[in-house]
């Protein structure tokens, strides 16, 4: 009875931290697609402990900017970088939710390639005969962070040759169904694919991504908006957080 008391006592302190009210109130969220993998596991856990409404929007980060710098109304949105851009929509600075690294994918019954230098690296992505990544003229970060490596590598003709760019997958997918060799994504992402294994950056080009959530000025549901976040930031949320592939802050 005691533990009952104390799970309840636990459950009415959220509730009310969390800023649910009688009848609920629904906040619009407009997010980069990578954050849907622990904001899909995390709102509808929010949703049933505070009666509260969350509503999101994926699409790719440069998409996400261009909606808010075309007026588009939101309460919250969630962004891997960039916010300097919308800083004028934002009602504060953006706090960090969760990271992940950038890396590789290739079918985990291949030996691991080497990437352990920037020369291996190179032998490696000239091996291969087919690449995905995320397009990088969509803003998408994974696709971004992997067009300057390779600018830099001096082999972005080489490997755009025989890449696909792609907006909005899971890029290993397409490993996993043998329609290329090699995708480029973040770790949280490649590891929800089955049968593919997560290969890391060369030092130089090792990337911890930061995906931070941040209210708009024009919100209509602030407090909510803010109940959120500081939901995403609790420590009950680091689980959650985990068990998809990030870590938090």
């Amino acid at each position: 009875m005691a533990i009952v008391c104390k799970l309840l006592t636990i459950a009415v302190g959220l509730f009310v931290a969390t800023g649910a009210t009688a009848d609920g109130a629904e906040i619009k969220v407009i997010s980069a697609k990578a954050a849907g993998l622990f904001l899909g596991e995390l709102a509808p856990q929010f949703e049933r402990l505070t009666g509260n409404k969350v509503t999101i929007s994926y699409d790719e980060a440069g998409v996400v900017r261009k909606r808010i710098l075309g007026g588009e109304a939101f309460d919250l949105s969630f962004l891997p970088a960039g916010w300097e851009e919308v800083r004028k929509a934002l009602a504060s600075d953006p706090v960090a939710i969760a990271h992940s690294d950038l890396g590789m994918a290739v079918l985990s019954t291949v030996p691991k390639p080497d990437t352990s230098t920037n020369e291996a690296t190179k032998r490696t992505l000239l091996a291969v005969k087919s690449i995905i990544y995320t397009d990088p003229k969509t803003g998408g970060i994974a696709g971004v962070l992997f067009a300057r490596m390779i600018e830099r590598l001096g082999i972005t003709d080489e490997v755009n040759k025989k890449s696909r760019l792609v907006a909005g997958q899971l890029n290993a997918t397409f490993v996993a169904k043998g329609e290329a060799e090699l995708a480029v994504q973040l770790s949280s992402e490649i590891r929800e694919v089955p049968g593919v294994q997560f290969v890391p950056m060369p030092p130089e080009f090792s990337a911890s991504v930061t995906f931070s959530g941040a209210a708009a000025t024009a919100s209509k549901e602030p407090a909510t908006a803010k109940a959120f976040l500081d939901f995403l930031t609790a420590p009950t949320a680091v689980p959650a957080i985990r068990s998809k592939g990030f870590e938090p802050g």
